[in-house]
């Protein structure tokens, strides 16, 4: 394997971690912490908030950060590729799959996303709106994490292609 297949495999794994951590941890959040704390007094569950923000958001900064990192990387990769070999993706391939737009709102969904868990796990007073109504926010954080998630599938589905087993003919020429 050569070095850009294992950096790309490098960056693919790290980009998928840390949207897994991400995601995990709002849903989480979403339908376990927030449920159960609204069970208990405001104090407490202020208190026990504060805990929670204090060691979840570096792991929120970290994931945004790789996310960020990784997905730009991979991004700036895959484009050099395609423009590398016309031969194979075709002259237009990208223009004719629209693969700039999706990333782009890929991309603008993201960040509306990494507002919101950044607002979720801050102690800014100008954020404060988001965390009054936690279940709420998060909520449209998980939305929009769902958005990503299924524009990024369809990216890949194109380069890829789909999941098809090979022909009964295909398969027996191969033999």
């Amino acid at each position: 394997m050569d070095t850009t297949a294992v950096v790309t495999l490098l960056l693919r794994w790290a980009h998928v971690l840390a949207a897994i951590a991400a995601f995990g941890g709002l849903l989480f959040a979403r339908f376990g912490v927030v449920p159960a704390l609204a069970e208990i007094d405001a104090s407490t569950r202020d208190r026990i908030h504060e805990a929670i923000r204090r060691r979840w958001l570096p792991w929120v900064i970290g994931a945004i950060t790789v996310l960020l990192v990784s997905g730009l990387a991979n991004f700036l990769i895959f484009n050099a590729r395609v423009k590398a070999d016309p031969a194979f993706w075709g002259a237009t391939w990208m223009r004719d799959t629209s693969y700039h737009a999706l990333f782009g709102a890929k991309f603008l969904v993201a960040m509306v996303m990494f507002y919101f868990a950044s607002a979720l796990v801050g102690r800014g007073a100008g954020t404060q709106w988001v965390r009054n109504d936690r279940a709420k926010w998060l909520t449209v954080t998980l939305a929009l994490g769902l958005v990503v998630v299924l524009i990024s599938g369809w990216m890949r589905q194109l380069h890829t292609g789909p999941n098809a087993a090979p022909s009964a003919a295909a398969a027996m020429t191969s033999n």
